[in-house]
């Protein structure tokens, strides 16, 4: 079982809202820094504030991304109407906001403000990689689309070098098809090919447990769905534990019960 790390949660009085206690190195969980972005619908103060006091404080810094902005926290304003057809609009300024601080954090995770995220998990996980390496880590769909694209739902994290070459050798260049569209997981699959970036959903822990899950909770949890999708290999008692723990513990008492969200790590 993982327990919490303590860190200090500095209030955004500044343009990057951060957390302290870390510094920036690669392949080291202790010292590389993760980068927080939050796809928010805005008006939606139920989920934010759930989000406020619970994982992200764990972050080293963070951004709503949102059609309005937040006062009382960084926002990225993607001006339009809160919909699915601007989720892709979303995704590029936030990893072209996130290319603008590259210089202060390894990795990007990109999730959805009814998204939960053991940050200490997904910590261990990154130890394993360089963010210098072109990649990115989530949950691997393949419905319909050749090469399979890893789920906007269930969350996903760049390398700090996938930043770079999606921004300046696709949005920059005019490779990449930046018109809007709902599914936002293609546009970005079909951006990351064309300038060298792979995705990865070898996702899976040591004992071949899933670390991303695309679904509401209930979802995983209901027997017959241990393979539902191809990072899930096995959700079983051990597995859930620590996080039904957290759910209960962190964040359920603050959100309603009818509020769907997602578990990442």
């Amino acid at each position: 079982m993982v327990g919490f790390t303590l860190n200090v949660f500095i209030p955004c009085a500044i343009e990057i809202c951060r957390v302290a206690g870390f510094k920036s190195s690669p392949n080291n969980e202790e010292t590389f820094r993760i980068f927080c972005m939050i796809n928010h619908k805005a008006g939606d103060e139920q989920r934010a504030t759930a989000v406020l006091d619970t994982w992200v404080k764990r972050c080293d810094g963070y951004a709503f991304v949102s059609t309005r902005d937040r006062l009382d926290n960084h926002t990225i304003v993607v001006p339009g109407n809160e919909s699915r057809q601007i989720l892709w609009a979303k995704v590029q300024a936030m990893i072209r906001h996130a290319n603008t601080i590259r210089n202060d954090f390894d990795w990007f995770l990109k999730t959805d403000d009814d998204t939960y995220v053991v940050i200490e998990n997904l910590r261990l996980f990154l130890a394993d990689h360089s963010p210098e390496d072109p990649i990115y880590f989530g949950n691997e769909f393949n419905y319909g689309y050749s090469g399979g694209y890893l789920s906007g739902g269930a969350g996903y994290v760049l390398a700090n070098r996938a930043v770079q070459l999606i921004v300046e050798n696709g949005f920059d260049s005019g490779l990449c098809n930046l018109t809007d569209h709902e599914v936002e997981e293609h546009r970005l699959e079909d951006c990351a090919i064309k300038v060298g970036v792979n995705h990865s959903g070898e996702t899976l822990d040591d004992q071949g447990k899933g670390r991303f899950f695309p679904y509401a909770p209930e979802t995983h949890f209901t027997p017959g769905n241990e393979n539902l999708v191809r990072a899930v290999a096995s959700l079983h008692q051990r597995n859930l534990l620590f996080e039904i723990t957290v759910i209960v513990s962190e964040w359920l008492f603050q959100v309603s019960s009818r509020t769907s969200f997602r578990l990442l790590f």
